[in-house]
């Protein structure tokens, strides 16, 4: 949402913003770490790109790949891009450290703004609002559009969204839990109907959430819980009878500073155990469902609810419709930018061209050797690269996310500890240099740099591999959008995507 439109904007964020917004001292459910997810969730921030007007900025935790910049300025994107990485070799692959990039931001201003943009008076248009915004806009001369943080906070909270659904008449609101004795109270009464959620009160998608399906679960539960109580930490969670859904979708809606609520996109989503895998265009039947029963009312009852609550700016609505028919409108509420509207962006973008797609992504497991312009002259061969003049292909949104833990990095600012040596105008995220230098037709790539060198190169904790040995694979994720006329011809994309991946031994593990 550009809140003052005749300025130049700046977009930037973190996407795993609620881990920001959490207490440290709030007790946890247990959770297995996975830094590779992590690491991919921190190059995220690439997809932003799809915002950007002519003349504005999008800055990065790592910088974007070139050969990256030169596809998406053929569709017709040009931002300004900071050139170096934010972290300035500060992370190994696959390990991401807790700063945010706007944390990162603030402590770059010594570098005097070498390899950044020109940000002074860009207004800032973050994924989300987070600690440390206002340093780095006070260093940098961004210009600050946005709620206080705390309010930012309080309305993106689980239990917010309970006390919403509660003060609109809305079934479900769920029980609201500050001690383990409370868990094994409610936890108790929802059982005998039926399972259960419990949601932590800044859980992600796939983190923070679990599905209670017995006594002896909630009793582990329980007994995991009364142990940090004991520990000084503080229960609060949100306890949700389990629903069978049919259908999960999103409202995408931006709240003035004025009040006025702007609905701009409903989405259908798909999910795969509380994590997002796609986001897909509803027909006109679920819509003309949606005025029907309500739901866009309802919606600018929650914006005009969220704007007397002291928020302005973007918001998520996740709803499902259930087994048997109902309509479930208020899941949660994300105020914040969100995947369903980077989609959005998409379709606006698409829909200039008269045609439309699907935004999804492929979890893969490689060892980096594809570098990333190999893998868009691959796809150009196979008539499978978007190009804004085809009417159908695939579009890939970015390529930090596909390389973060596999070592391959461009430009002058590597991850520390690897030891990719690319020339000058080096291209390729990604590993070895082929033995003939690849120029992606169409795209004007400069030469690709090189690392087959022969010297020794870590794995993914840093270790050595001998020369000549095989390289170690990690996981990376490639987004994009499949552009296509129907389903039919998504069908057909689809499967021939997934055998070049498998012809180019990229794994797919989702």
């Amino acid at each position: 949402m550009n809140a003052i439109p005749n300025q130049r904007h700046l977009y930037m964020g973190t996407f795993e913003a609620e881990a920001y917004w959490r207490d440290a001292q709030l007790a946890s459910l247990p959770a297995l770490p996975d830094r590779a997810s992590s690491a991919i969730v921190a190059a995220m921030d690439e997809l932003l790109f799809s915002f950007c007007q002519p003349g504005d900025a999008l800055l990065t935790r790592y910088a974007i790949s070139p050969v990256h910049r030169q596809y998406i300025a053929q569709l017709g994107f040009h931002p300004a891009v900071n050139e170096r990485d934010l972290t300035d070799g500060m992370e190994r692959a696959g390990n991401v450290s807790s700063a945010s990039v706007f944390e990162l931001l603030g402590s770059r201003k010594a570098d005097a703004g070498e390899g950044f943009p020109q940000l002074e008076g860009c207004v800032l248009s973050p994924f989300a609002g987070l600690p440390h915004v206002e340093e780095a806009a006070r260093a940098w001369g961004i210009t600050l559009h946005q709620p206080p943080l705390e309010t930012i906070r309080k309305v993106n909270a689980k239990t917010y969204s309970s006390d919403l659904k509660r003060s609109l008449g809305l079934r479900n609101p769920g029980y609201i839990v500050t001690s383990f004795a409370d868990v094994a109270e409610a936890g108790r009464k929802l059982l005998r109907d039926g399972s259960f959620l419990i949601k932590d009160d800044f859980g992600v998608s796939g983190k923070g959430n679990l599905h209670i399906t017995s006594t002896q679960m909630l009793d582990r539960i329980v007994s995991y819980l009364r142990g940090q109580e004991r520990k000084g930490k503080q229960v609060l969670f949100l306890l949700e009878p389990f629903q069978e859904k049919e259908q999960d979708f999103s409202c995408q809606f931006a709240i003035g500073d004025d009040g006025n609520v702007n609905i701009l996109s409903v989405q259908w989503l798909a999910n795969t155990q509380f994590s997002y895998r796609e986001s897909l265009s509803p027909d006109g039947a679920f819509l003309e469902r949606l005025e029907r029963e309500g739901y866009f009312s309802l919606m600018q009852d929650v914006g005009r609810q969220l704007y007397q609550d002291g928020y302005y700016g973007d918001v998520c609505i996740d709803s499902m419709t259930l087994r048997g028919g109902k309509l479930e409108p208020i899941i949660e509420i994300n105020a914040r930018k969100s995947m369903s509207l980077i989609k959005h962006q998409l379709d606006t973008f698409l829909a200039g061209k008269n045609m439309r797609g699907t935004l999804t992504n492929y979890s893969l497991s490689h060892d980096g050797s594809l570098s990333y312009e190999e893998l868009l002259e691959g796809l150009k061969g196979e008539g499978l690269l978007f190009t804004g003049e085809r009417e159908e292909g695939v579009m890939p949104l970015g390529a930090n996310t596909l390389y973060v833990n596999t070592g391959g990095r461009d430009g002058e600012n590597k991850i520390v500890g690897h030891t990719s040596t690319p020339s000058r105008n080096a291209t390729g995220r990604g590993g070895r240099s082929p033995a003939k230098q690849i120029r992606v037709s169409g795209i004007g790539a400069s030469d690709g740099g090189s690392e087959g060198n022969g010297m020794a190169k870590p794995d993914l904790n840093g270790n050595k591999e001998t020369a000549g040995s095989e390289r170690a694979r990690g996981k990376g994720r490639l987004y994009l959008e499949l552009v296509a006329a129907s389903d039919e011809d998504k069908m057909r994309l689809t499967t021939k995507l997934e055998r070049f991946l498998a012809e180019h031994h990229l794994t797919v593990l989702n």
